[in-house]
């Protein structure tokens, strides 16, 4: 049991948190203090007691000190000290739930990430369990680490290691007495079988392909429209030299989806005029299906004799110049030429250029014959001259191929590759026993022995570790659920399960919404998706982490020797959830040895302390004392909790028993007495924004028939007594009016009377 913090020093806003009248501690110590001020540091110093860890208090030591962190404690056991390093005494038995907790086991932010679920899986299983699941941490780091040896070590053998082979076969090799003479005696059978690999491997000649210019491009040349087309294209063109319009039928054939009854030059009807029936002709479908042919056949050609396939003769070429440079060694040819021709890639172009020509002529005047003309003619003449040569080249090729096949055939009887891979063997061999080599080898397996050790005792621990987490997993999930019941959450987990993603234990769950099973998802889930994120308000997350810890501390066995610590445990609760939480913070005081609660909300605080036994509890503040620092002090809840009128109240008894009080505040808290009492008393006859002298004007003006018309008087001369206080003074006025304590004291009396208040 933590009996006192004697003082905490250094530490966040605490300078020195020992006060004049430290108190003791109680079973339960309730601590109110203000955002800011030190909750969330004592909650660091007792996780820091809990764990031995000196970096939850290193991390908030207070700024712009040279003196060093330090805190001392009264325990049970007797005094236990933090000296800047380390405590001289820790207490394990604490548990704490605070934004660590939260942020630690359940969630950061709105996101669940790997983090969470390892730590909650520690939450889960209990003691026992995250014992168990710390052995198999540790041997599953162990194991890791073991790797990183053998990794180093196996990086400094593998140099020596053939490819293709592996360490482990490398590793089993054996040690062959008078190894040399084998190895030479294979370098002999190599050296005649790595000829053989090569014409095997090597590839024959490729025969050449040259384009072809397509067999109906004359008959596309030549096509003519019948003589009505042509006498509609002759109509055609003399409207349009008449009207002195440039273009050509192309210009019109653009157009010829836009006709329309009447002309769009003149705006002259043209149903039924020759011309027109004409136009309609040329350009109807036939006329289309003529252009469309015709660009077709310009990008077969295109493609037929682009330079990508003229190129491929050049590429095919060198290949066979390189091949054949190789087969000459081994085969005896003809003499015959198996060179692509001098001028084949020349007249190929030559010839497509000139077709491509004649095309683009004949869409110029589709409805005109085009005549193949000399440059035509001359390209097809010299590229059939180079298709004669191309034809012997390729039946040389192919006669060489033949030649080249039987030598591979005659060959194939040795396999080089086997050869060598067997001269390999033996150099690994004599590598692998070496005295440079087998070291290298025996601290990779002595590192393999010893991992597979480790692997095999972490198999066991994780075997254990699977069988508890089964025999707990479920009972925690019912409890979780029993508390999210109990606090109206809305909502349920299931599929609470563990697996062990990058080696680690780690929990998983689902959320059930309107019996809808929801994935947690992580950072990167689309806002799109129901996920944690944007299924649970800020008070379902809260929520969620208590009953998360609440099971967690019900399963403890332990529990009876803890203290257990809240902080803001009802953030963006409800009214309902926050009486809950009082109800589960009493549960757990009467099971656990000590009960600390801090929070900013002091009427949170007194819905606790009226619950317990007043020789139970105890009531501390954080104070703020400016420059030196946040100390704790009593506090008295009831006082605390307790409305600003009832406050005034006390003031103006106080002022009336023992003279205490500043005069000048005295007689404003004199109003803010009649007016919340008249308000109260008299609902219907006040508005909530009427001031004292807004009250007797009314009780005045109601005359007798006013419900507060005995209050009259009285309520007149303490408000024009109080008035000439509570605005503004006069300046210019040379006799201001001074307090006159006697004078106050009666008019407190009054005032303290019609209120009831007045003490005998």
């Amino acid at each position: 049991m933590l009996k006192k913090i004697i003082t905490i020093r250094n530490v966040g806003r605490f300078r020195n948190s020992a006060a004049t009248g430290n108190p003791q501690l109680a079973k339960l110590t309730l601590i109110v203090g203000a955002n800011g001020f030190g909750k969330t540091t004592i909650c660091a110093v007792l996780r820091s007691l809990q764990s031995g860890d000196a970096s939850h208090i290193a991390g908030r030591k207070t700024l712009g000190v040279t003196d060093a962190a330090s805190v001392e404690l009264l325990l049970d056991g007797g005094a236990t000290k933090f000296d800047g390093q380390a405590w001289s005494l820790a207490e394990p038995a604490i548990a704490i739930f605070d934004g660590v907790f939260v942020a630690d086991n359940v969630h950061s932010g709105e996101v669940v990430d790997i983090a969470h679920k390892r730590n909650l899986y520690r939450v889960i299983i209990g003691d026992v369990g995250a014992r168990l699941a710390k052995e198999d941490d540790e041997l599953a780091a162990a194991s890791r680490a073991k790797t990183g040896e053998i990794t180093t070590a196996t990086r400094a053998l593998q140099p020596h290691v053939p490819t293709g082979m592996t360490i482990d076969d490398f590793l089993a090799l054996d040690n062959l007495e008078d190894i040399d003479e084998p190895i030479a005696d294979q370098e002999r059978q190599l050296e005649t079988a790595r000829q053989t690999g090569a014409i095997r491997d090597r590839a024959a000649l490729t025969k050449f392909a040259l384009p072809a210019v397509p067999e109906d491009l004359a008959d596309l040349l030549g096509h003519t429209i019948d003589d009505v087309a042509e006498d509609a294209e002759r109509l055609l063109a003399e409207h349009l030299s008449a009207h002195k319009m440039e273009g050509s039928s192309k210009w019109i054939g653009d157009r010829v989806d836009g006709l329309c009854d009447d002309c769009p030059f003149c705006g002259q009807d043209i149903r039924g005029l020759p011309l027109i029936a004409a136009f309609r002709a040329v350009f109807g479908a036939r006329y289309k299906e003529l252009a469309g042919e015709i660009a077709a056949m310009k990008i077969k050609v295109q493609q037929e004799f682009r330079d990508a396939v003229l190129g491929q003769l050049n590429l095919i070429a060198e290949r066979n110049k390189g091949h054949l440079e190789f087969w000459q060694k081994h085969c005896t040819f003809p003499t015959d030429s198996r060179a692509l021709p001098t001028n084949a890639v020349a007249a190929a172009r030559e010839l497509g250029a000139a077709a491509i020509a004649l095309l683009e002529r004949k869409a110029a005047a589709p409805l005109e014959a085009t005549a193949l003309d000399g440059k035509y003619s001359d390209a097809l003449s010299a590229f059939g001259a180079t298709e004669i040569e191309m034809e012997a080249v390729n039946t040389a090729i192919a006669a060489a191929n033949e030649m080249i096949a039987a030598k591979k055939t005659a060959t194939e009887a040795v396999d080089s590759k086997l050869v060598e891979s067997v001269l390999i063997r033996l150099k690994a061999m004599k590598a692998r026993h070496s005295d440079a080599v087998a070291p290298l080898c025996a601290e990779v397996i002595t590192l393999t022995g010893a991992k597979s050790d480790i692997d095999k005792r972490k198999e066991a621990a994780r075997a254990k570790l699977d069988a508890h987490t089964q025999g707990v997993v479920k009972p925690y999930e019912r409890r979780i659920n029993h508390f999210l019941d109990a606090f109206n959450a809305g909502f349920t987990i299931a599929e609470t399960k563990h697996a062990y993603p990058g080696g680690y234990a780690s929990s998983s769950y689902q959320l059930v919404i309107n019996n809808t099973a929801i994935e947690l998802g992580g950072a990167n889930t689309p806002s799109s998706e129901p996920s944690f994120k944007n299924t649970l308000s800020s008070g379902d997350r809260t929520t969620l982490a208590l009953a998360f810890f609440l099971a967690y501390l019900e399963r403890d066995t332990e529990i009876s020797k803890k203290l257990v610590v809240f902080d803001d445990p009802f953030n963006s609760q409800d009214a309902f959830r926050r009486r809950q939480t009082v109800h589960e913070i009493m549960k757990v005081a009467d099971a656990c040895e000590q009960v600390m609660v801090l929070s900013h909300d002091a009427t949170f605080l007194k819905q606790i302390w009226d619950k317990a036994p007043a020789s139970t509890r105890v009531a501390l503040t954080i104070a703020d004392h400016r420059a030196l620092g946040s100390k704790l002090m009593p506090i008295d809840l009831d006082k605390a909790c307790q409305g600003r009128t009832a406050t005034d109240i006390d003031d103006l008894q106080t002022y009336l028993t023992g003279g205490a009080g500043a005069l000048i505040d005295l007689i404003r808290k004199m109003r803010v007495v009649l007016e919340t009492y008249c308000r109260t008393t008299y609902p219907t006859s006040f508005a909530p924004n009427d001031w004292l002298g807004d009250m007797v004007r009314k009780i005045r003006e109601g005359g007798d028939a006013h419900s507060a018309q005995p209050l009259y008087d009285e309520l007149g001369q303490i408000n024009a007594y109080t008035s000439q206080y509570h605005h503004g003074e006069d300046l210019g006025d040379l006799t201001p009016d001074q307090i006159d304590p006697t004078e106050l004291t009666g008019f407190v009396r009054r005032t303290l009377k019609i209120v009831n208040a007045l003490q005998a």
